[in-house]
């Protein structure tokens, strides 16, 4: 690391948290070690645990200063955010979440994970839309769009992000709103990486307390019925917005979630007919906080194992065909290691004027994540073709890509679409020289 050592010295000290710079220490590797995805290797030259905004600016400034290669990390579930032989932040001593309760805003710090933000808005019987793993990181969802069991009822963590405290490239501390800038406002709703790091989020919050849950897990015998009669139902025009459902395959079994944000009158008759459905060897339904349904399946998908993912929007409902290449890849993994998660999209999702945000695909019905668990390093290879393969079979049925669950080899025209030319103007505008490129790049040029 070619820096000179009284400079270094200097930014350690002026850092309010806590800088590493000895990367043989056992606490330096133990910090590369804290991610999701134990598939990401990088070796930076400085780990810097920022406490405040100041020591994010501080910390940009000096690794655009020495030429170092930045990355970030917020919740530590990117796959992209990496400095080798760089400057590498991580927020994770900034968790702190504030609620106001009368204007039911939620303020939140850059290194929150989605369970600190929902357990906090809990105590106020307040909710946002927040993903589905409660140790998922906040900025990393929000910043690429943010698809939860509520979004049929509220539309995308972004679209509810009213106000971003921003660190630009320059070291430089802006208040982004609809009144300061709108156009940056809009970017950070959904390609927000690329723009520099947020601080501090402000959410417009909803009235959120329990929700019901129906639980139906079906033998393999029954899937395909029970997917293509929920596909058809979801279809029509009297299944409200505060109805949604989530599915998952995964070597455990097969699992349709009914969910109702609503009262249990209301949910009764959608819910029991999503129960008629095949022949489902466990049917229940129950009222649970959303807070309990927002960390449901987080031991499903533990920190330190090796993960690859894509999700593609589906443009069409569950459709036979659509069913069949979806039980197709199940079947034929190469290491039956995968879960297939399907998220149930319309609604107040595609209700957002397209001017709102940056994120382009309003019309898709669902979701899908087709994710691996890669057991050894000789079998990623196949996985990876697992992946492309079936991803290429359902691309007749998909409208693009999502940033939050893309493997980096999609155009980022199959994410952004028609968004991606007033981006660039925005990158070059905000990070002309492509400081922030460990994400899902725009290049400003």
């Amino acid at each position: 690391m070619n820096i000179d050592k009284s400079k270094l010295e200097s930014f350690v000290n002026s850092i309010q948290g806590k800088v590493l710079s000895d990367n043989t220490s056992e606490e330096f590797q133990q910090s590369l070690k804290k991610r999701w995805n134990a598939d990401v290797h990088h070796l930076p030259y400085i780990i810097v645990y920022t406490k405040n905004v100041q020591d994010i600016s501080k910390s940009i400034d000096f690794a655009r200063e020495n030429n170092l290669p930045f990355g970030v990390k917020g919740g530590g579930h990117g796959c992209k955010s990496i400095a080798d032989k760089g400057l590498f932040v991580d927020l994770s001593l900034m968790r702190n979440v504030r609620v106001d309760q009368d204007k039911k805003l939620a303020y939140a710090q850059g290194g929150c994970l989605l369970g600190d933000l929902d357990r906090e808005c809990a105590k106020y019987g307040l909710g946002v839309v927040s993903g589905h793993v409660s140790h998922t990181g906040l900025p990393g969802l929000v910043l690429g769009g943010g698809i939860g069991h509520l979004s049929r009822s509220f539309g995308t963590t972004a679209d509810n992000l009213i106000e971003a405290e921003l660190v630009t490239y320059d070291g430089k501390i802006h208040k982004v709103n609809e009144t300061t800038d709108k156009d940056l406002l809009w970017a950070l709703r959904g390609a927000g990486t690329n723009f520099g790091v947020v601080s501090e989020f402000v959410f417009n919050l909803y009235p959120v307390t329990d929700v019901i849950l129906g639980v139906f897990v079906h033998p393999p015998h029954s899937i395909r019925e029970a997917l293509t009669k929920l596909g058809e139902f979801v279809e029509r025009p009297e299944v409200p917005n505060a109805f949604s459902c989530a599915i998952s395959m995964t070597p455990e079994g097969f699992t349709i979630l009914g969910i109702f944000n609503g009262t249990e009158a209301d949910a009764e008759p959608f819910l029991n007919e999503v129960a008629s459905f095949g022949t489902p060897v466990v049917s229940q339904i129950q009222k649970m906080p959303y807070v309990a349904l927002q960390s449901m399946i987080d031991d499903k998908v533990p920190s330190q194992l090796k993960y690859y993912q894509n999700g593609p929007f589906l443009k069409s409902t569950l459709t036979p065909d659509v069913v069949n290449v979806l039980l197709n890849a199940y079947d034929n993994h190469p290491t039956k290691s995968c879960a297939i998660l399907i998220t149930h999209l319309g609604g107040k999702f595609q209700d957002f004027d397209k001017s709102h945000s940056c994120f382009i695909h309003r019309d898709a019905k669902f979701q899908v994540i087709l994710m691996s668990i890669i057991p050894d390093d000789s079998l990623k290879p196949a996985i990876k073709k697992w992946t492309g393969d079936n991803s290429d079979l359902l691309k007749k049925f998909t409208l693009g890509d999502y940033g939050n669950t893309a493997e980096h080899t999609q155009s980022l025209s199959s994410i952004y679409g028609e968004n991606l030319d007033k981006l660039i103007e925005i990158k070059r505008k905000h990070d002309p020289t492509n400081f922030f490129f460990n994400n899902l790049n725009i290049k400003p040029y």
